[in-house]
């Protein structure tokens, strides 16, 4: 088959297209889960229809017949997307989510390596978590740390968030301003694409320890910690799971 000018330009042109859907699937998963399921078919629908064109002028069988092309291979290449989408994931996806601490730390004076300033009055809990969203949608979470002690007292810690609303200068504005351009730490609220888990340190401002105590010694003092995932529009409680002491 000979290959002229116009269609070596719409081949270039159908490659880029294919190239800029398969990145923007790969570097938008949450975004992208957002969507019906039938969006997600046609964007991947997308990319398959523009890689076959990108590649017609390389198939001798089908030289100077772009129709029985697009109704032989193109047309049943999209059958499997589809498929998917519409029948095999909604099949396959779970309920709620699923979630692990997997260390601990802790930022204080001592231990800040400049990145606290020296006299900043609270210490900073930053465990390492993980969340998996076993659903067929992006969600959005937040997460809080409950302390239950001997005497029955309940504190309710949560996460600092991403944009902590007002102007004046607050202790967890502060906070957050001096770890966000650190990508290992999450705020709230965490967004997680579908059947996808989210892996961070969430950043807790530990701000009602009595003269004296530790954060440590809390800890070891309290009956009960744990991790709560709620839903930040109603505050409905999703999962617990517990604390892993430092």
């Amino acid at each position: 088959m000979k290959i002229g000018l116009q269609q070596i330009i719409i081949s270039i042109v159908a490659l880029l297209v294919a190239i800029i859907v398969v990145v923007f699937i790969y570097e938008n998963p949450a975004r992208l889960g957002e969507q019906p399921l039938i969006i997600r078919a046609l964007v991947l629908s997308l990319a398959i229809i523009a890689a076959l064109v990108a590649v017609y002028p390389l198939n001798p069988m089908f030289a100077d017949r772009p129709g029985t092309y697009v109704g032989i291979v193109c047309i049943p290449a999209l059958i499997p997307g589809f498929v998917f989408y519409m029948l095999l994931l909604p099949g396959k996806a779970g309920e709620g989510f699923e979630a692990e601490q997997l260390a601990s730390s802790l930022i204080s004076d001592r231990s800040s390596n400049g990145i606290i300033e020296v006299g900043f009055r609270y210490p900073i809990y930053t465990p390492t978590i993980s969340v998996k969203n076993r659903e067929l949608f992006t969600r959005h979470v937040n997460v809080f740390l409950r302390m239950i002690d001997s005497n029955g007292g309940d504190t309710l810690f949560r996460a600092v968030r991403l944009n902590v609303p007002g102007n004046s200068l607050s202790v967890e504005s502060t906070v957050q301003g001096m770890l966000s351009e650190n990508r290992r730490y999450l705020f709230n609220p965490l967004e997680i694409p579908p059947d996808r888990s989210l892996e961070g340190q969430v950043v807790f401002v530990i701000s009602n320890l009595e003269d004296g105590t530790t954060f440590t010694d809390a800890l070891v003092s309290a009956y009960q910690a744990q991790f709560e995932i709620r839903d930040p529009e109603n505050g409905q409680l999703l999962l617990e799971f517990p604390l892993q002491h430092i």
